[in-house]
């Protein structure tokens, strides 16, 4: 009976001495994040550098230096189509000093393309604090093509005995999937060739090996300046400060089409509340600044106003919604 009593009493202190613990260590806690920025931070790229998604993160830290005086540094881990540095940064402590881009790529496709192999859940291991930008794409066909625009191209299309081919920078890429969409609404069919990036799909397109692609502006931004190329429409549903002149593709005839690759800022599941909260405050400013806009209209790519509660439905609508274009596009039975 003695022996009972003593068990029980040593639990009793065991649990005390716990929640003394947990209690002191809330003040801790607490302390911390409001001590919150003291060392630099860093924010994960999946990309090389010199895209328009690496410059306009680094818009992004630079303007985040300014507004939480604390150093903001843009680290690139690339490989695996953004997968290697996006996983990364699933990995890192959730501390607030290990940010990541969130985009269409790792976010959205790679989960369809390959899953269960990514060694992160894009819904799970992420949580938005900052929309940053579209990335609309733009269908272009080479100088020569017998077409001016989209409905001429379609027209050509179904001509017996015409065999169109179009270039993307990759199976499943932004680039394949749009392209696959506007294919199977418009009712023609194309050969892809698949290539290792956009810049070696933009070569071959005005060397005359394929027909047309959709990309980035920054990737054809150059062939319109040189005027190697015809624009034929682009992929958002609305026209884009860069290319005013150039009519979307919805407004040519193709129902409800709005493809088109996103950036946002992403924090590791579990960082603390108020660091979120401070981050997605500071987010909305910066990117209200018009020139911030303007720099990055300058990069091709439009502001993206959106509310955090909108980003987080947005961000399952776009899974959704890219799982479907996979699956339609058979990208994932390559």
């Amino acid at each position: 009976m003695k022996t009972m009593r003593t068990m029980q009493a040593c639990r009793k202190h065991l649990v005390l001495l716990a929640l003394c613990g947990a209690a002191a260590a809330l003040p801790l806690a607490a302390t911390a994040q409001q001590g919150w920025p003291d060392h630099p931070i860093r924010i994960i790229v999946p990309f090389p550098p010199g895209n328009s998604s690496d410059v306009s993160m680094r818009l992004v830290a630079e303007q985040l230096s300014g507004s939480l005086r604390q150093t903001v540094l843009v680290e690139n881990r690339t490989g695996a189509g953004g997968a290697i540095g996006t996983a990364y940064a699933a990995k890192a402590p959730a501390d607030g000093y290990t940010l990541a881009m969130g985009s269409t790529g790792p976010m959205s496709i790679g989960q369809w393309l390959h899953p269960g192999t990514l060694g992160y859940d894009p819904a799970k291991d992420f949580v938005p604090v900052g929309a940053v930008a579209w990335a609309p794409q733009v269908l272009v066909v080479r100088k020569s093509f017998p077409a001016s625009t989209f409905q001429e191209m379609l027209a050509y299309a179904k001509r017996p005995g015409v065999h169109l081919k179009y270039g993307s920078s990759g199976v499943g890429t932004t680039p394949h999937l749009v392209i696959s969409a506007m294919l199977e609404q418009a009712g023609i069919t194309a050969t892809h060739i698949p290539y290792r990036g956009g810049v070696q799909t933009a070569t071959d397109l005005v060397g005359g090996q394929v027909d047309f692609i959709s990309d980035n502006v920054p990737v054809v931004a150059g062939l319109l300046a040189k005027d190697v190329v015809k624009p034929l429409g682009v992929s958002a549903n609305t026209r884009i400060p860069s290319l005013p002149d150039v009519p979307t593709l919805q407004e040519q005839g193709l129902k409800d089409f709005n493809l088109q690759g996103w950036i946002i800022l992403m924090a590791p599941a579990g960082t603390p509340q108020p660091i979120v909260d401070r981050l997605r405050a500071e987010m909305r400013k910066i990117i209200a600044t018009p020139d911030v806009r303007t720099r990055l209209n300058g990069l091709g790519l439009v502001p993206m106003d959106m509310t955090t509660a909108q980003l987080g439905g947005f961000l399952s609508s776009e899974s959704a919604k890219w799982r479907q274009l996979v699956k339609q596009s058979h990208a994932a039975d390559n």
